[in-house]
């Protein structure tokens, strides 16, 4: 029997938490109206958005991480890129060139989970918990189809295996990996897609022997339809996944390539709240 090592990953969302800038965001307001320039509103925000995501880690190290290590497990942590960090780095490339490079394309959008990782893992240092931030590559997922969209072909786990061993959490940067470019014969990075994370979690549950992987997300499961539109919404405690791949309108809390991963494998799927780790989530079934 394979030893138990969580696999929990943590969306965006709720690496940056609710208040982007703190408890107190309408007196940020009020503070920008008395600076004169652009660049002292710029800093100011800048400042009270990096403090809120201090608290923020620490708020997760110490609901979800640190617990699972004073039990005597070594969990192995996937994030995300901070909210919107990906869509601004999109963003950014689209106003540099139309049609990027794919290459260079792929080490912009990667920076924003290489931000991340390496921020919780400081974090957690700081709250007397081991940790090692790694990348894609670094945690050894080689992936196939190029620099952009591309898919995981396998994973190397001797690293994370030995860092487990000694008692250090690894916090992987998701949605990225290596390939070997076939014209210059060197590694290059790559980029699963979006909600590649996802993609990650489950592709290391797999090359760990573990039975599933949790995903802290922004809600607390998978509804029959939008809670946010449908007030009558009802979760789902359970679900398929073969059936979930049928659905006409997939959720996007979780990545449609995870699932179909995740069956591929026998690996179940746990949607989780990632700000209330007392509310049960909903299992996507796919080990049987």
């Amino acid at each position: 029997m394979s030893t138990q090592i969580p696999i929990l990953k943590f969306g965006g969302r709720v690496l940056q938490g609710y208040e982007r800038f703190g408890p107190n965001e309408s007196s940020v307001v009020e503070q920008c109206h008395e600076l004169a320039t652009a660049n002292e509103i710029y800093r100011l925000v800048e400042q009270k958005r990096n403090e809120a995501r201090a608290t923020r880690l620490r708020e997760i190290a110490e609901d979800f991480i640190l617990p699972l290590r004073a039990a005597g497990a070594v969990p192995v942590i996937v994030v995300s890129a901070f909210d919107w960090a990906t869509d601004k780095l999109d963003q950014l490339s689209t106003y540099i060139a139309p049609e990027p490079v794919d290459r260079e394309y792929a080490r912009l959008l990667m920076s924003g989970e290489l931000r991340a990782n390496s921020s919780l893992a400081m974090a957690l240092e700081a709250l007397g918990c081991s940790a090692y931030s790694m990348t894609g590559r670094e945690v050894g997922i080689r992936t196939k189809h190029g620099a952009v969209g591309a898919l995981i072909q396998s994973v190397d786990e001797g690293y994370l295996r030995h860092l487990i061993g000694e008692e250090i959490v690894p916090v992987v940067a998701g949605f990225q990996g290596y390939y070997r470019d076939s014209e210059t014969g060197r590694n290059e990075v790559s980029i699963l897609g979006r909600g590649g994370s996802n993609l990650t979690a489950v592709a290391l549950a797999h090359a760990l022997d573990q039975p599933e992987a949790i995903m802290y997300s922004n809600v607390d499961g998978i509804y029959d339809r939008a809670p946010s539109v449908h007030g009558d919404a009802q979760k789902i405690e359970e679900i398929d996944g073969r059936e979930l791949l049928q659905w006409p309108d997939f959720p996007q809390v979780i990545q449609q390539e995870a699932v179909e991963y995740a069956l591929g494998y026998g690996i179940d799927i746990w949607i989780r709240s990632g700000f209330d780790p007392e509310l049960g989530g909903t299992r996507i079934i796919c080990s049987e």
